[in-house]
């Protein structure tokens, strides 16, 4: 029997429906899931369904609506939801409301916003003579976790810093080429340079999490604009399983000295111009999906800073 106004409403119907708000609200599997533990009761063959089951059903879906932008597109915003005693009418639209949220969810849109950034400095203090690497890994307590995360629209995102340093052109180069660096972020399905300046010889934009591979990836790349222009940082990142069962994503920054200041002596211990001193830091934050809709149920996510290096 179909699903329409002036049928009897049958537990299939409504347990189809539960079924699928629930594979967004709750563990869900790949790019669907925020891992929220308050899912839809799906009920037993023959039972009647009471109105506080539809009206659960209905504030699942405005919620998930809410988290992800979808209020003016669906129509379940519109009506009441039905007490004891009322007689339940079928919603016509509510198989478009969930495909509608459907797809919201699964392209992580987030207009609820983040939560205040977590920061992990990673500094040096040792001169910089050919490339330094600052690398740092994010552990998640569960895949699961890692998962909703990133479904919920999670961010983490990188920038970088040097001070403290003794003035020469070559530090200020440094410096400029830092701030140019902007910040670059990950999310589930997308990535890429925000804020900065300058040209990027590499930018990965269309690929975040869902699509990141288990060997490093180089994901952002910027030279220096003048002066010392083969100087760059960048960027290398993976995750340490496929997704679904990874934990753990690493980070790898490097700032590496590649220009040919002077040739005829070993710059290591001759030619202090070619040497940077001072502070160099990368910053690995993250921010958590807002809590204004979800609950926070990604649990405590570690940073460990496994590399710090000069070459």
């Amino acid at each position: 029997m179909a699903y329409t106004s002036g049928d009897t409403i049958l537990d299939t119907h409504y347990n189809g429906f539960a079924n699928s708000v629930n594979a967004l609200w709750g563990t869900g599997s790949g790019d669907r899931g925020y891992g929220q533990t308050d899912t839809v009761s799906t009920v037993s063959d023959g039972t009647t369904i009471q109105a506080t089951q539809w009206a659960t059903l209905m504030n699942r879906i405005r919620s998930i609506s809410d988290h992800t932008g979808q209020d003016g597109s669906i129509t379940v915003d519109t009506v009441s939801n039905p007490s004891a005693g009322d007689t339940i009418s079928a919603f016509a639209t509510i198989s478009a409301d969930i495909g509608t949220i459907d797809t919201a969810a699964a392209a992580q849109t987030n207009s609820a916003g983040l939560q205040s950034n977590s920061t992990n400095n990673v500094d040096s203090t040792a001169t910089l003579t050919n490339a330094l690497t600052q690398t740092s890994t994010y552990t998640f307590a569960s895949a699961n976790q890692m998962r909703h995360f990133f479904n919920a629209g999670g961010r983490i995102q990188i920038s970088w810093d040097i001070f403290s340093y003794t003035s020469d052109t070559k530090a200020e180069r440094w410096n400029t080429l830092a701030e140019a660096c902007g910040t670059y972020q990950i999310f589930g399905k997308s990535s890429g340079k925000t804020g900065g300046s300058g040209t990027t010889s590499v930018n990965y934009t269309a690929e975040g999490f869902h699509n990141m591979g288990t060997g490093q990836t180089q994901t952002f790349k910027q030279f220096a604009a003048s002066t010392y222009t083969a100087n760059y940082i960048d960027l290398h990142t993976n995750i340490n399983a496929a997704v679904g069962s990874a934990t753990v994503m690493t980070i790898q920054s490097r700032w590496v000295d590649d220009e040919a200041d002077q040739t005829s002596y070993n710059k290591n211990i001759y030619n202090v111009l070619d040497q940077t001193d001072g502070t160099k830091r990368t910053t690995f934050a993250i921010a958590k999906p807002n809590t204004t809709y979800l609950t926070d149920n990604v649990g405590t996510i570690t940073y460990t800073n496994t590399v710090n290096s000069h070459s």
